[in-house]
């Protein structure tokens, strides 16, 4: 089989595998596949700066923003936090397209040397001669940060965080397109044992009683919790490697780089400790996303439910006090910081409800973990032709040099 290995190394890294690539070719093109992200982080620093200076006001002005037109400010403050999540996502996706189509070397160089010129001086003057930054922030400082910052984003892309994060990135917008799933097989069971606790005045008192930072540091404890149950889960299964695996030839690779039909491949070495540790962190990721997925969908449930059945003076009934207006990540809700806490809290107890079922329940099992299983099977058939192929070529090599040998 004639492997093209950049289309072999481009496949790996789109599936979250870059630690599969043969570590010859792990460096290959580290500017390119750098220059995305670089895209990323200069529009995500250059809306997030615009986002924070346009919340930056002092409290009078805000009450007053929010008595005249509380929820078209609500909601313009919404769609600006969605841009600055979505439209860098959508910017580096582009440039990585574009410097795939450019075949002109020297214009492919351009392009990443106008980016890199971008980032390191163009934006951190633009920001403090427009006035989203201030000027007490030395612009040396600035600079020097940002040059930092790409030298330790040309080092996460070199060891493959970049693929890893790219690829969660991807799932994560594929999970959004299956919200539909998770809305009609997890959210109707899960509502029958989350609701009554919703109607429980003694949890809104308990949530509205703890500070901000309390009540985040409640969540992050059980944030914590799912994470290492995750980890105990994806252990058990990784012991299982040595049973998963697709013969090459199969359906399931057609249309990829991989597709072969010379026949079965053997494993041709078992998994290094990278390759494990990355599978793992590619199983790991891809739940992550479908819990927070689901924990968003649940917030957004309660809060919705919440504004339709509880009047105001209820709310105050259950929190047991008059409650302000509610806020998250600093975006402020038309809707109480009571609702807003409890609705939070069962949000991340759902979440970890939710990891908790897709181990343990058959049907979430093959609902959602399952077919993450059946595409690390896919990758380990491609990476057993992969290592095939890098065999036969080191075999012609040998053969190449013994023949040169002979007088």
């Amino acid at each position: 089989m004639d492997l093209d290995r950049r289309a072999a190394d481009a496949w790996f890294r789109r599936r979250g595998l870059p630690m599969v690539i043969h570590r010859r070719r792990r460096g290959a093109g580290m500017l390119r596949r750098s220059t995305p992200g670089l895209v990323f982080l200069c529009l995500l620093d250059l809306l997030l700066a615009g986002l924070l200076k346009l919340l930056d006001v002092p409290q009078d002005v805000l009450d007053a923003r929010m008595r005249e037109s509380g929820l078209a400010y609500v909601l313009g403050v919404l769609a600006l936090t969605f841009a600055v999540i979505v439209v860098p996502v959508i910017a580096g996706r582009l440039m990585a397209k574009l410097l795939r189509a450019l075949s002109r070397t020297r214009v492919r160089l351009a392009v990443m040397a106008a980016t890199i010129g971008f980032w390191v001086l163009v934006l951190p003057l633009g920001e403090r001669l427009t006035g989203l930054v201030s000027w007490d922030n030395p612009l040396w400082v600035a600079v020097l940060t940002n040059l930092v910052a790409l030298a330790v984003l040309m080092l996460l892309v070199r060891i493959g965080v970049g693929s890893i994060l790219t690829w969660a990135a991807r799932s994560a917008v594929a999970q959004v397109r299956a919200i539909g799933t998770l809305a009609s097989r997890a959210l109707p069971l899960l509502l029958l044992v989350v609701m009554f606790s919703f109607f429980t005045a003694e949890l809104w008192q308990a949530v509205e009683g703890l500070a901000p930072g309390r009540l985040w540091l409640v969540v992050g404890f059980l944030v914590l919790i799912g994470a290492v149950f995750l980890a105990s889960m994806l252990s058990d299964e990784m012991k299982e490697l040595k049973s998963w695996t697709v013969e090459p030839g199969a359906t399931v690779l057609r249309g990829t780089p991989f597709d072969d039909d010379t026949g079965p491949v053997q494993r041709r070495r078992a998994l290094a400790k990278t390759e494990r540790l990355n599978i793992a962190l590619v199983l790991f990721f891809a739940q992550a996303v479908q819990i927070v997925a689901f924990g968003v969908l649940v917030f957004a449930f309660f809060i919705v439910f919440g504004v339709l059945i509880l009047r105001p003076e209820v709310v105050t009934e259950f929190a047991g006090r008059q409650s302000a207006p509610g806020t998250l990540l600093g975006v402020p809700l038309p809707v109480s910081s009571a609702l807003v806490n409890v609705s939070l809290f069962l949000a991340v107890f759902s979440g970890l409800y939710f990891a908790a079922s897709t181990a343990t329940d058959v049907r979430y099992r093959r609902s959602f973990f399952e077919p993450l299983l059946e595409d690390v099977k896919i990758s380990l058939a491609a990476r057993d032709i992969y290592l095939a192929h890098w065999a036969d070529v080191r075999r012609a090599e040998v053969v190449t040099l013994e023949a040169e040998d002979i007088p």
